[in-house]
């Protein structure tokens, strides 16, 4: 089986319907969204319908919740706290029911699927350096766990005797020998410098996991953030990817 999964669309339209496109052209089985579907962007009721057609499992993120009223945004920048009261605004009635029925978690076969940590993935935990991510393998015993939440790729490998390893390339065989902390980019907001959309293709067959970017109109989601009063700031971190 070839799967996709896709993560942190945050409300962009653009990227989410160029990444939707790139699943159909790379033959996926399916597809599997790991939260953060609202957010920043300005299309929020649009990127939740179409990721309720394309994956067959829809996780919860931090943002989603927030945008349900089933956290507060205490904790988020002052420009997600911005874009967030302008999301709960905006959001039709169809679109909460949908989300209200996103998962915190999900697993397939031997592979978790958490929208931002392994470790009580209801707190919304951040993995931001090799000592967030070595604690994350002593909260799961699959072969692999893949996540999304800070926006940015990477696969982390834990071998038999304990060490643990950031992988170079954007490719990888999964060994028998190993265990798996992925991290699969976003769709809507990546941060790592790259402004393309990311997003983790997984051949169980091959056993070999990929991250694929794909580019898209970045321009349009500016001016529609624009037109309806979104942070300049916001706006303009788009086209830089961070």
């Amino acid at each position: 089986m070839k799967y996709g999964f896709f993560s942190d669309v945050h409300a962009n339209l653009e990227a989410l319907k160029a990444c939707v496109i790139d699943f159909r052209s790379e033959k996926l089985d399916k597809a599997f969204f790991l939260g953060d579907a609202v957010g920043y962007g300005p299309s929020p009721d649009e990127c939740v319908k179409l990721i309720k057609e394309v994956a067959a499992v829809k996780l919860m993120g931090n943002h989603d919740y927030a945008a349900l009223g089933l956290m507060e945004t205490e904790f988020f920048n002052q420009y997600a706290a911005e874009s967030m009261g302008w999301t709960k605004n905006s959001i039709s009635r169809k679109t909460i029911e949908i989300m209200s029925n996103f998962e915190l978690k999900y697993e397939l076969d031997d592979v978790l699927l958490v929208h931002s940590s392994p470790k009580e993935p209801e707190l919304w935990h951040y993995i931001l350096d090799m000592d967030d991510a070595k604690e994350s393998f002593d909260y799961f015993t699959h072969r692999m766990c893949l996540v999304g939440h800070t926006h940015r790729p990477f696969v982390v490998c834990k071998e038999k005797s304990g060490e643990v390893l950031l992988a170079k390339q954007t490719e990888e065989t999964l060994s028998d020998d190993r265990q798996y902390l992925v991290n699969i980019g976003s769709v809507g907001q990546p941060r790592d410098g790259d402004p393309r959309s990311c997003y983790l293709i997984f051949d169980s067959q091959a056993r070999v996991i990929k991250h694929k970017r794909v580019a898209y109109n970045v321009k349009a989601t500016q001016n529609d953030m624009a037109r309806v009063g979104l942070p300049d700031y916001l706006i303009e971190r788009l086209a830089t990817g961070r």
